[in-house]
């Protein structure tokens, strides 16, 4: 009572406010460790292994992020052209306009969810990447060492289906990523070469290496999980920040749904300009939130 304003936009940037403090607690956390996360070196400054991952290595491609950007800038204009358009009793217009909107916030998740197809094919999941690389500091290798041990096995396991049938007498007759992942299999096992003397199984950071090694040589040829320092924690912060954002862009396609729906069944009137109103804010502030998820995790 006495304020200037609807309730509803009263409502509607009291709920903002919630959402700005929850993305900003998600962002903030990221940015943290991002940040606090050491580089380690060894050797030469050249020779520097492990520190945050680069978009490349985690199969983020930047121009595919420059456009889902542009997708929800190109929405937030229709979302407004649809609320000018109902103040101006052209109803028809703005339940085009709104139309538009809701094909492009699903052309935003139908690219999110390549991407994440992208994530699911090259393993880079939370609890799935190994850590270690060969010339980390013994304490820091230790400290890997339970995941590292995890990364063995699923490594194995991957091993064992693109080996499958293959023998130490066929082996040579198998294709170059074949043989090389079948020398990493025996490479993964202690045995006794033929002078008698024990060769101990690869660790978990040569296990990285050579599995990163068939990665590079053979890309998208093999099902394989690659050695990322600070991957498990990427993928966490990636999954996590986009995960919650899709799901927002997702709940803002309900609406948007329901009023082409009213649109369409013409039953849109001046009664709606301010519920026009309120879902384009909600709908700028799921834009802005990308504007900042989009350097953050593609350029930085």
């Amino acid at each position: 009572m006495g304020l200037p304003l609807p309730h509803g936009k009263v409502a509607i940037w009291l709920f903002l406010v919630t959402e700005i403090m929850f993305f900003t607690a998600l962002i903030g956390t990221y940015i943290i460790l991002r940040n606090g996360t050491p580089a380690v070196f060894y050797g030469t400054p050249a020779e520097k292994i492990y520190r945050w991952p680069k978009p490349h290595e985690v199969h983020l491609i930047e121009w595919i992020g420059a456009f889902n950007t542009f997708v929800l800038i190109c929405s937030s204009l229709t979302v407004v052209l649809a609320h000018y358009a109902a103040e101006k009793g052209r109803f028809r217009a703005a339940t085009g306009y709104i139309g538009i909107t809701l094909a492009l916030g699903a052309l935003f998740l139908v690219v999110k969810a390549y991407e994440y197809n992208s994530k699911y094919q090259h393993d880079i999941l939370p609890s799935h990447i190994g850590e270690n690389l060969p010339g980390l500091d013994p304490e820091l290798e230790k400290h890997y060492h339970p995941v590292g041990i995890q990364y063995i096995n699923r490594v194995r396991e991957q091993l064992e289906h693109i080996t499958h049938g293959v023998t130490a007498e066929n082996v040579g007759s198998q294709s170059e990523v074949v043989r090389a992942c079948y020398a990493l299999q025996e490479n993964m096992s202690g045995r006794v070469d033929p002078k008698g003397n024990y060769i101990s199984p690869f660790s978990p950071a040569q296990v990285g290496a050579a599995v990163n090694k068939i990665l590079e040589e053979h890309p998208d040829e093999v099902h394989l999980t690659p050695s990322i320092p600070f991957g498990n924690l990427w993928a966490s912060c990636y999954f996590a920040m986009t995960g919650f954002h899709a799901l927002h862009v997702l709940g803002g396609l309900v609406v948007f749904t329901l009023i082409l729906m009213m649109g369409l069944a013409n039953r849109l009137g001046p009664q709606h300009t301010l519920m026009l109103e309120l879902t384009g804010l909600y709908w700028h502030f799921v834009d802005i939130v990308w504007i900042f998820l989009f350097p953050l995790l593609y350029l930085v």
